[in-house]
């Protein structure tokens, strides 16, 4: 056994203890007052397991959830019968109990449900990323993103903290406002709504960032989950490239066959040189003795 892995891991979980649903199964006995949220997670937890809710305070039963807000809820074996979703315009809470009407602003939500609050009548206006239609669950309670700049504005932080590598816990801090995004942030010195800052400014939280990425050194950067966009000037440099590469190979390629077909025609022109010269030979040699035999013809028709 790595005794040493064994010991961190033993301490760490000592320290942080993991969060998970009750065992109460269906038709079991709890109590809504056991309702909380994990301190480390956040996540909903009760007296009952995952596919039950607790039905009361006191002589509470677990009972099957009726509705879900995920389309693949956890805690549930693929060939378990889901609860249903909520139609539009309703929301299932976090213990899973029945399907509500969205909340109106200024009313009780649930931590950081945005889905749980009705949308104001100008809602693609403050939609963004950081919201739910232009809705949010700040300080348990229902606000538009609406707050303009100068506003007085209201904000939650949260505190995540997780198992990392080399079993080494890390915290993730989130805030969130209800200032108008991405134009606009919560100070969180004045609560006053201030302009979000433009790419290589100096920064202290995303928030501040109007790319919503403040890197570790503390400037405003594009977040990593960002497309790289490229400009024209570089597709333009590519294609020239391209295009002088594909001329470059097709004249390197016209000047190699070039030379292989001169070689080619140098060898052919010496073979054909050399076979002439053979058959001059051979022609002076038959020359010369045809002569030689008529001389010795001569001379012995004379004698």
């Amino acid at each position: 056994m790595n005794w040493p892995l064994f010991l961190e891991v033993t301490v760490f979980f000592g320290a942080f203890p993991l969060a998970f649903c009750g065992s109460v199964v269906q038709g079991g006995s709890c109590s809504t007052n056991n309702n909380r949220l994990d301190s480390s997670s956040r996540r909903f937890l009760s007296d009952c397991d995952d596919e039950t809710f607790c039905t009361a305070v006191a002589n509470g039963t677990c009972e099957f959830r009726q509705c879900r807000r995920d389309e693949f809820p956890f805690g549930f074996q693929s060939s378990e019968t889901l609860p249903p979703l909520c139609s539009v315009g309703q929301f299932c809470p976090d213990e899973g109990s029945e399907c509500k009407n969205l909340a109106p602003v200024g009313q009780s939500c649930q931590f950081s449900r945005d889905d749980q609050c009705m949308a104001p009548n100008n809602w693609a206006d403050l939609a963004s990323n950081q919201n739910f239609n232009g809705s949010l669950c700040l300080q348990s309670t229902c606000v538009y993103a609406n707050a303009s700049l100068g506003q007085r504005c209201m904000m939650d932080t949260t505190t995540y903290v997780d198992l990392g590598p080399d079993f080494k816990t890390f915290a993730n801090t989130i805030t969130r406002h209800n200032c108008r995004t991405p134009q606009f942030y919560c100070d969180t010195d004045h609560l006053q709504c201030l302009p979000t800052k433009s790419m290589g400014l100096s920064c202290i939280a995303d928030q501040e960032c109007r790319s919503f990425s403040c890197d570790p050194s503390g400037t405003c950067t594009n977040p990593s989950e960002m497309p790289i966009k490229v400009a024209s000037w570089q597709y333009a440099s590519v294609i020239a490239f391209v295009l002088a590469a594909m001329t470059a190979t097709v004249m390197m390629l016209v000047v190699i066959h070039k030379r292989i077909r001169l070689r080619h025609y140098s060898e052919l022109r010496g073979y054909y040189e050399e076979q002439l010269s053979l058959r001059r030979s051979m022609f002076a040699l038959h020359a010369a003795a045809a002569d030689k035999y008529e001389d010795e013809k001569s001379s012995v028709n004379h004698d």
